[in-house]
């Protein structure tokens, strides 16, 4: 998905900068992420998946350190919102948000009518952003392949076009 995240670095608030993950910050998405799959919200990735994977995430950067990620995958229309993260001591800020943000702007500039996001957990926090939950069925085939067996997971999606 390089295409996608061709987009330039974008200044957040509180002198936060948003750009397009590098392999190198595969060490601290891991980090970030930790917390996150210990309380079985975000699905256990290895360093070298990451690493591999970092094209296709976002992060908001606080001097050099990763405050915030967002993975993004193209899914039929759709692209989906995944690993999506903030540090603990930046929660409540706005970040998420700006991440979420971003993710809309690359899923216009590629064309994709939705985002979608997976979770187990806040499906009222992405209420809040404009998503609604997609019920069992809604939910398109192309779709099925996110779900991962066991996890019960929700599936959320913001309309970005009309249908």
């Amino acid at each position: 998905m390089r295409e996608s995240l061709q987009t330039a670095p974008r200044r957040a608030p509180d002198l936060l900068v948003a750009r397009r993950a590098r392999p190198e910050d595969a060490e601290q998405i891991a980090l970030l992420s930790a917390p996150f799959v210990e309380q079985g919200q975000l699905v256990a990735r290895s360093l070298a998946e990451l690493a591999a994977m970092s094209q296709d995430f976002v992060v908001a950067c606080e001097g050099d350190r990763l405050v915030g990620c967002a993975g993004l995958a193209p899914c039929g229309d759709s692209l989906v919102i995944y690993n999506l993260c903030i540090a603990a001591d930046r929660q409540g800020r706005g970040i998420g948000r700006d991440l979420v943000g971003i993710a809309e702007t690359i899923a216009g500039e590629l064309g994709r009518g939705s985002l979608l996001a997976l979770t187990r957990h806040g499906g009222e926090w992405f209420g809040k952003l404009g998503f609604h939950e997609v019920p069992a069925s809604g939910i398109r085939e192309e779709w099925r392949p996110l779900f991962r067996p066991g996890r019960r997971s929700s599936l959320y999606r913001l309309t970005l076009t009309s249908e």
